[in-house]
Parts: structure tokens; C-alpha cells; sequence
């Protein structure tokens, strides 16, 4: 059973019609400022507690800025460590907090930065567009103008990751680099790069979103915001079924609630339609974002990609297959497979620890 059955399935052309907005969520206990920084490193606190930086004015496009913040989950004493520190990119209709159960899961010496994208978690409303004129090439030059700045503070981390739409946004952004004779090595550092359940590029071939079933879901869950223009949302209520649901169409075991999604503070309002329809290929997009062959080989940076055997959305020969076509590595030496029956797209929110064991078995992969 595939996505669109399960929403038919579960009536969401009656939760569409359901009034929409922004809700404020509810402050996650736990969330606190727990661990501060060395006399070198002044921490920002965010809305919900959370540490970290918050990097104003960001230029998205000429004439429009956005206030960022780069949330910190573990500990930072000093910009030095900086490099222990992995740089997360949560994906579509997520927030930083996504990756919070992941930073959990690493224990007591986690260091995970992860940027809200706008009108989400601890970060601001864009400033001279609406919201919902916002593409992924925006989100690519944020995540880009954050690396820059962190740099600036001396705060390096080695390692990208990036979980669904994240994944095709850290694509882009090598993508970008190395069209302009850089990479992300050459840039920042970054010495290794982790798709996790990511979303594909037009070059390798995807079942579900070449079936063209996505061009209705997608129209389906559109709604127009007056303060924040058309965008993609997605009822917390139908979470259960788009995320935690097998290949069988089942609720998988530790599939969180509504309620402790909204508690964790891992959704978001939604995401901008025309960014939605472009990483789809849906709508006025002909085609989804473009990666060359062996964009991460030899360009400094190691790639590695987790995938899951019960994610609706993508498929293991599919994932493996993207990470052959971007590391030019036909033995799939660091695609990694997650098997068992609750590896569903969202693994990181139920069992992030199985997240955690899999990138470590895969530390000493090569290609």
C-alpha cells in the first residue's frame, strides 16, 4: 500500500478542509539550556530553551532576509571541539527538534547543530516575501550563509547530515560548490556527508514520485495562509499514517502520537508549495533537482547513505542506487541498510538509536 492509498484510506480530503494555522506548541520539558560554553563561545538561548546562535538578517535573495537559529543539542565548551560536532539539515515539514531523540540517543558527548528553516522552532518569519515564495535554492543559500557563519565564530564540524528534503538540500548544496570550483571540503572542512532517507535526484529513478500519484497528494494538502502565502501541510493528526506506517500500511511499533509530536516540537507549519512541488517535480517543475555522477567522489567529502527497509517513500534498491550514482562506488561500500519492522521513514523520531548504531558501524567504510 502505497502513501496516496494510505491518505485515501484515512479521509484526508476531510482533514483538508479543516481551518489551518499556526499553533503554538507546547514547550517540551525537557528542551533546557543543559550544558553552556567555554569563555569563547556566547550561547543564544531560543524560544523553547534550546542553546545556540542566532544569526540575523540571512540573506535568502536580494531583498529578502530571514532571522536563523542554529540550535545546539549536546554540549559545546569551545569552538576548537567544534569539529566533533555533526551539522544536521532536518527535512520537509520538520523542525530542528527532529533531530533532537538522534543527539539523545549519542549520550553525554553529542554535539549536534541544526538550523530551524524559517517560520519553524526558534527561527523568524522571511522579511520582504511571503513565506510561501520560498524555494529550495533559498533554503540551500541559508544553509550556505549558516556554514559561513559559524565559520566566522571558529565552529567547524566535519560532518553534514541531512534526513529526507535535508538530504537533497545537502546534495544541492555540493552540487552548487562544486559548479562554482569549490566542494563542501574546500569550503568548510566538511569531511563527511550522511543522507538519511533521502529524497532523490531527477537522475536516479523513483517509483513513487515517477508514478506521478504525487502531483494529487501534493495539490491535496495545499492551502493558502494569509500571513504566509500557499504552502504544503500536513494535519499532525495524519502523522501516524505518512510517517510511521510500513510497506504493509501498518502503524509500526513506537510510532509516536500526534501529541507527542507536537510536544517535541519536530513539526512545522508546513513548507512553501512551490518548494514541495520542486523537490517533487510536480506543479510547474518538469523535472526534480539535478545531482551530477560522482558529485562526492574525489571531491574530499565521504558519503555515506542510511536507508530504511520499511520507508514508504523511498526504497532501499533506490537508495542504493542514489548513493552509487553520487560516490561513483559500485560496491556500496557505505550504503547502509537498516532492516527490521519498525524502520520507517522517521526512524530518527522512534528509534534514533538504531540511527546512532548505523553510521557508527559505518565509520570505517571507504570507497
Amino acid at each position: 500500500m502505497n502513501i496516496v492509498e494510505l491518505t485515501q484510506r484515512c479521509g484526508f480530503a476531510a482533514l483538508v478542509a479543516l481551518p489551518a494555522g499556526c499553533m503554538d506548541l507546547p514547550v517540551d520539558a525537557d528542551v533546557e539550556a543543559r550544558q553552556g560554553g567555554g569563555p569563547g563561545i556566547d550561547f543564544d538561548i531560543g524560544a523553547d530553551g534550546t542553546p545556540g546562535f542566532l544569526l540575523e538578517d540571512v540573506q535568502l535573495r536580494p531583498g529578502v532576509t530571514v532571522d536563523l537559529f542554529v540550535n545546539l543539542y549536546g554540549s559545546l565548551d569551545k569552538a576548537s571541539e567544534s569539529k566533533r560536532c555533526h551539522f544536521a539539515v532536518h527535512g520537509g515539514v520538520f523542525a530542528a527538534a527532529s533531530w533532537r531523540p538522534y543527539a539523545k540517543a549519542l549520550g553525554e558527548d553529542a554535539c549536534v547543530l541544526v538550523t530551524d528553516m524559517p517560520v519553524r522552532g526558534n527561527s523568524g518569519v522571511p522579511q520582504g516575501a511571503l513565506f510561501g515564495d520560498l524555494d529550495l535554492f533559498d533554503y540551500v543559500t541559508a544553509i550556505e550563509e549558516v556554514l559561513e557563519r559559524l565559520d566566522a565564530r571558529k565552529i567547524r564540524p566535519r560532518t553534514i547530515l541531512g534526513h529526507s528534503m535535508g538530504g537533497t538540500l545537502v546534495q544541492m548544496l555540493q552540487q552548487r560548490l562544486v559548479d562554482a570550483g569549490s566542494s563542501l571540503r574546500k569550503r568548510f572542512g566538511i569531511r563527511d556527508a550522511i543522507l538519511v532517507a533521502s529524497d532523490l535526484p531527477a537522475e536516479v529513478p523513483w517509483a513513487l514520485g515517477d508514478s506521478g500519484d504525487l502531483s494529487g497528494l501534493i495539490q491535496a494538502f495545499a492551502v493558502e495562509e494569509p500571513a504566509y502565502g500557499s504552502l504544503f501541510e500536513i494535519p499532525v493528526a495524519l502523522w501516524p499514517a505518512f510517517y510511521f506506517t510500513n510497506r504493509d500500511g501498518d502503524v509500526v511499533p513506537g510510532a509516536l502520537t500526534p501529541a507527542e509530536i507536537e510536544a517535541g516540537g519536530f513539526n512545522a507549519l508546513g513548507e512553501p508549495l512551490r518548494a514541495i512541488h520542486q523537490l517533487n517535480g510536480t506543479g510547474p517543475f518538469t523535472s526534480r533537482p539535478s545531482a551530477d555522477a560522482e558529485l562526492f567522489e574525489k571531491k574530499g567529502t565521504r558519503l555515506r547513505a542510511i536507508a530504511y527497509e520499511e520507508d514508504i517513500y523511498v526504497q532501499l534498491a533506490e537508495s542504493e542506487t542514489l548513493y552509487r550514482h553520487l560516490s561513483g562506488d559500485p560496491a556500496s561500500r557505505c550504503f547502509v541498510p537498516v532492516l527490521g519492522p519498525d524502520t520507517v521513514h522517521v526512524l530518527q523520531f522512534s528509534n534514533p538509536q538504531a540511527l546512532v548504531d548505523a553510521i557508527a558501524d559505518s565509520e570505517d567504510c571507504h570507497y
